[in-house]
């Protein structure tokens, strides 16, 4: 597969040097400049790394998209991603294509989609988010609107951040901080939109070659970077939390600590010691404890339901003589006495 994309395109950097998928460019992609021959060889090397070269990632279920509600969540993705209209349907193309392998959608699968349309030509970025979401080694069921894959994997984390990082847990659990509400774009999102690119580049490669085990290691690494900053503050300050974990771009501009805190972040994640066979045990049980509350929600919701509908004011339409044609309201109490 080779190299190509929207960055290939002389007018690229015309149509979109605003553009909000650019926001933290911070300069290492050159306007105006074709990709250097050192970063070329770098990202064609992405889809051997994750497998796609090997694969017949292009094929998917024919079909398309025509769910009108995904349709519309594509395009306020594209419009919230590239500013050239011309773009934006080439996103929307893209995502239409994937969309039969799973038949849902995640915003976390528009944001991979676009660093790769930078980067590759359509067949070969299909063949590496299908690589994506279909190899057990990468991330499978994390695109989805409700993504259960990834609510086990955030409480594996929560168990790993228990176990290494005691006071920085106890602070998120006091504070009733959930990873869903700022883990997903490191997990789902591939950290498109929170790190710079120079250091986002090392992430994706790093994903590329590790699989889903690089994910916990960086979610780790991430609480150790910011641990003592996150300390800091008390359990109310949830706000001032979130935007640590998120590395809010107030708190943690492209050049915070002259660029290197983003690079060494990375680099950190990669050299965490977390040994796989840990990982996936946690996972089993954290499984095993999801499908156990997605149990029991089921059945309190069949619960509910069932008193809702016995409830309910039924008027019946069977009248005595004495009832003078006037319907007459009986309420059924469910207590089948």
């Amino acid at each position: 597969m080779s190299v190509g994309g929207l960055l290939a395109s002389a007018d690229f950097w015309e149509k979109e040097s605003g553009a909000p998928l650019l926001r933290r460019n911070a300069g290492f992609l050159l306007a105006d400049e074709p990709l250097s021959a050192e970063l070329q060889e770098r990202v064609a090397r992405w889809p051997a790394l994750c497998g796609a070269d090997s694969s017949d990632g292009t094929v998917v279920p024919e079909g398309g998209c025509e769910d009108e509600a995904a349709l519309r969540i594509f395009l306020r993705d594209a419009e919230r991603t590239f500013s050239d209209g011309g773009h934006q349907t080439r996103m929307i193309d893209l995502l239409k294509r994937v969309w039969p392998e799973n038949k849902d959608y995640h915003q976390g699968l528009g944001y991979t989609a676009s660093l790769l349309m930078l980067l590759f030509d359509e067949d070969a970025a299909v063949s590496i988010l299908l690589e994506l979401t279909r190899n057990e080694r990468f991330t499978p069921g994390y695109w989805k609107a409700a993504p259960d894959a990834y609510v086990r994997d955030a409480m594996v984390y929560t168990r790993l951040i228990e176990e290494r990082h005691p006071q920085v847990h106890a602070l998120l659990a006091s504070a009733c901080l959930v990873p869903e509400a700022y883990a997903s774009k490191w997990f789902i999102g591939l950290c498109v939109h929170v790190l710079p690119f120079a250091a986002l580049f090392d992430f994706v490669e790093a994903f590329l070659e590790e699989g889903y085990l690089f994910l916990f290691k960086f979610s780790i690494a991430i609480v150790a970077a910011t641990s003592e900053h996150l300390l800091q503050y008390k359990s109310t300050d949830v706000n001032k939390i979130l935007e640590v974990l998120r590395l809010d771009i107030g708190l943690y501009p492209d050049d915070y600590e002259g660029g290197a805190f983003f690079t060494r972040l990375v680099a950190e994640a990669k050299a965490t010691k977390l040994e796989k066979e840990q990982v996936d045990t946690l996972r089993v049980e954290e499984g095993e404890k999801l499908a156990e509350k997605m149990r029991k929600t089921r059945e309190r919701e069949a619960q509910l339901a069932a008193e809702e509908s016995d409830d309910e004011i039924v008027f019946s339409d069977e009248e005595d003589d004495e009832s003078k044609g006037r319907p007459h309201a009986r309420v059924a109490t469910g207590t089948g006495g």
